[in-house]
């Protein structure tokens, strides 16, 4: 019998032997299962499955990371942890799959439902309970969040918990229970720390049961400690391993500031020019230091444009006002926005969402008539109705994306769910009673789905940039072209769609189109660094040197951290046959530093001295290349991009090339126990690496070690077929 089978079979058996109040639970678990079994099949078939968007990789990426034995990490967290460290937990026992976080959702999914159930039994009652678990296994944002690889499931679920344990301490006012709410909160706070925004409430919840100072006092105390035994570690970790005194996260201020600046739109995480939508940590850190005049830790980083955000208010009340209340809208609205995905077009290929009715207005309809309901003297409805209130007033001063509101979908789920109740219960035999409800569902229904504020346009062409930039760093170049090409017939002038197709246009060998495109994304976008470094590349190529040195300037006074542009400028420098090994060397040393002594840019320099007869230069620079480190995951800009260039795997095959160019130069001097010890440490690193074979032959042949030649000959040709070098190297010994 197949597993999946084998599960239902035994949950229908466990279904027999339950009481009937959870039997109705279990069915809806096992529709639910059902369903996202079905989802995820379906979403398999599709070549979206592995096309992440950019919190997705990061995740991913981080988290192989962390399963790979990088625990503690080697700076502020950017993120909040917990979620990220769950994941990478997951990919060491069963490894780096998408299928294993995508599973991992499904199974936070089912938990949360069943918590749905509970929280809407304690509020309301078992129907209402039932219900609201029904109405979120079917809900068609909840199934599609969970399998993204994104925070924000877990985060739901832990504050479902933290909710459904507070109202139990309400009732029962156990310090067991106070405590367990607080280490709750904790956890959901180092999975997103909005969730600090429920403290205040629960303080609130704790006055309306006021026995007493002492009682109080000691009930605080209980919240706090039990919060502090999660928090407290993430904020010591991040002293020690970084000695910046954030407490969990260092992405609060960049946040607040996309959310409040000229640029902002308040659906996407779009800042002034030149950031734009596609801004980088290395880029909001550099702009802070520039400014400031000094280095800065990423949680001064994050202090930094809290200043911003709140000068920009402070000097634009009016226009803080509009975009407030635009946001407060969106919240609201019916619609549903990602900022990196266009969630209508993905919904449009997966049957089961396509044709799903629920919709976030209904449920904004039904919970308004919710309110009138649990004014009536329901306490804990109005505690659900609070939170959602006071979660949606604070997280409107940021920016809005739909899986930000997903935390609050399941307290909408249960007030939608009791108004469902009451009006359906009254429908035939109180009708008069329910027209009042309707018509309120009918008015705030006008509010959510009537579109009063619109989106930005730039929404309608980001599926086809982001399916072409997967096609891109695939390699399939045709494909990517064509969504390229498709995302500027419908806006031209939409920052780094030129851009990508003319990088596509380079990568095809068509420099001349290529120019074109990227002049044309210079002259949309004059602020972006990305074109002018393009630019240079395909002077380069072309052998303009002159043309190249000045495109790439411009790229570097922009971003002088740029490794790719640093690349570009030391081969122009390389290019110039005059200068002298000394300024070359200076040139080089002040490359490197400004791309922070980034081993692609060592070993490149390297190979460049090597070719032209520097050795001693060329292994001063390998030996800085292999004792360097990869920039920290956790602010890596690369490890939100699909090809993360710096992942352990690639870092290992840079410090293989390192140890290749040594093995080569100790072979050239004569120092063949040198080159046999670098070549075989190549080969170590990376058992791809064709070449350090060959100099690991060509060194056993010049000391004499003959037979480990031809053992280390027979393996290469095993392995390497193929390789010319190789095949030269047998037909020279023989063999």
């Amino acid at each position: 019998m197949p597993p999946g089978f084998s599960i239902l079979f035994a949950m229908g058996s466990w279904r027999r032997n339950l009481p009937g109040r959870h039997s109705g639970l279990l069915s809806i678990i096992i529709l639910a299962l059902i369903l996202k079994i079905v989802y995820l099949a379906t979403y398999q078939d599709l070549p979206l499955w592995d096309q992440l968007t950019v919190d997705n990789y990061y995740h991913h990426n981080w988290a192989q990371s962390i399963a790979g034995g990088n625990i503690l990490g080697d700076t502020t967290y950017f993120r909040a942890p917990l979620y990220v460290f769950c994941l990478g937990a997951l990919y060491a026992v069963f490894g780096a799959s998408l299928w294993v976080g995508r599973v991992f959702g499904v199974a936070i999914g089912l938990l949360s439902i069943m918590v749905t159930y509970k929280i809407g039994r304690r509020v309301f009652d078992h129907k209402v309970g039932l219900i609201a678990a029904t109405l979120q296994a079917v809900y068609p944002v909840i199934i599609y969040f969970e399998c993204e690889l994104l925070v924000d499931p877990l985060f739901m679920l832990l504050l479902q918990l933290t909710v459904h344990r507070a109202l139990v301490w309400w009732e029962t006012r156990k310090a067991g229970d106070i405590a367990l709410t607080g280490f709750l909160l904790g956890l959901a706070a180092v999975t997103r720390p909005t969730a600090l925004i429920v403290l205040p409430l629960l303080v609130l919840l704790l006055l309306t049961k006021l026995e007493g100072l002492r009682w109080a006092v000691k009930q605080l105390l209980l919240l706090g400690l039990a919060m502090a035994v999660v928090i407290l570690p993430v904020t010591v970790r991040n002293l020690v391993v970084a000695d910046d005194p954030v407490l969990i996260a260092s992405q609060g201020g960049i946040n607040l500031y996309i959310g409040n600046n000229d640029a902002a739109d308040g659906v996407s995480a779009v800042m002034p020019e030149p950031m734009g939508f596609n801004w980088r940590i290395q880029q909001v850190t550099h702009i802070a230091e520039r400014e400031l005049g000094r280095s800065l830790k990423p949680g001064e980083v994050s202090s930094f444009w809290y200043g911003q955000a709140i000068d920009w208010v402070l000097e634009n009340p009016g226009d803080f006002m509009l975009l407030y209340l635009k946001k407060l809208y969106f919240s609201f609205s019916n619609r549903e926005i990602s900022n990196n995905r266009n969630l209508a077009v993905f919904f449009d290929r997966i049957a089961l969402l396509r044709y799903n009715p629920l919709s976030f207005g209904t449920l904004f309809s039904l919970t308004a008539v919710a309110f009138i309901l649990c004014l009536r003297g329901n306490q804990r409805g109005v505690f659900l109705l609070v939170l959602i209130i006071t979660y949606t007033i604070v997280s409107a001063l940021f920016f809005f994306s739909s899986r930000f509101r997903l935390p609050l979908l399941p307290f909408y789920i249960i007030l939608s769910s009791a108004s469902l109740h009451w009006i359906t219960s009254r429908m035939f035999s109180r009708w008069r009673s329910v027209l009042w409800p309707i018509t309120g569902c009918i008015v705030f229904g006008f509010f959510s789905f009537y579109p009063v504020a619109g989106v930005p346009s730039y929404s309608s062409s980001q599926h086809l940039i982001s399916e072409g930039l997967y096609y891109l760093a695939t390699e399939q170049y045709r494909p990517a072209l064509s969504k390229f090409l498709l995302a500027r017939q419908i806006d031209l002038a939409f920052p780094e769609t030129n851009l990508n197709i003319g990088s596509t246009f380079m990568r095809l060998g068509q420099l001349d189109s290529a120019l074109y495109y990227l002049r044309e994304e210079e002259r949309l976008n004059p602020a972006r660094a990305k074109a002018n470094i393009n630019i240079a590349s395909v002077y380069l190529l072309t052998g303009d040197f002159k043309s190249a040195s000045r495109e790439v300037q411009v790229a570097i006074d922009s971003r002088p951290y740029d490794v790719i542009a640093n690349m570009i400028a030391l081969r122009v420098f390389f290019a110039d046959s005059l200068i002298s090994p000394a300024d070359l060397a200076d040139s080089v040393d002040h490359l490197a530093r400004r791309g922070d002594y980034h081993i692609r840019l060592l070993n490149d320099a390297a190979a460049r001295f090597s070719s032209r007869g520097e050795m001693e230069l060329a292994e001063a620079l390998l030996r800085q290349a292999i004792a360097s480190r990869p920039p920290p995951v956790e602010t890596d800009d690369y490890a939100f991009e699909r090809n993360y260039i710096n992942r352990p795997a690639n870092w290992a095959r840079e410090r293989a090339e390192s140890y290749y160019q040594l093995g080569f130069i100790n072979g050239l001097r004569g120092n063949f126990d040198l080159s046999i010890e670098y070549s075989r440490e190549a080969i170590r690193l990376d058992s791809t690496y064709a070449e350090a074979y060959v100099n690991l032959i060509s060194g056993y042949i010049s000391a004499g070690r003959l037979a480990e030649a031809r053992r280390t000959l027979a393996e290469a040709a095993s392995r390497f077929p193929d390789n010319e070098y190789i095949r030269q190297i047998q037909t020279r010994v023989g063999q």
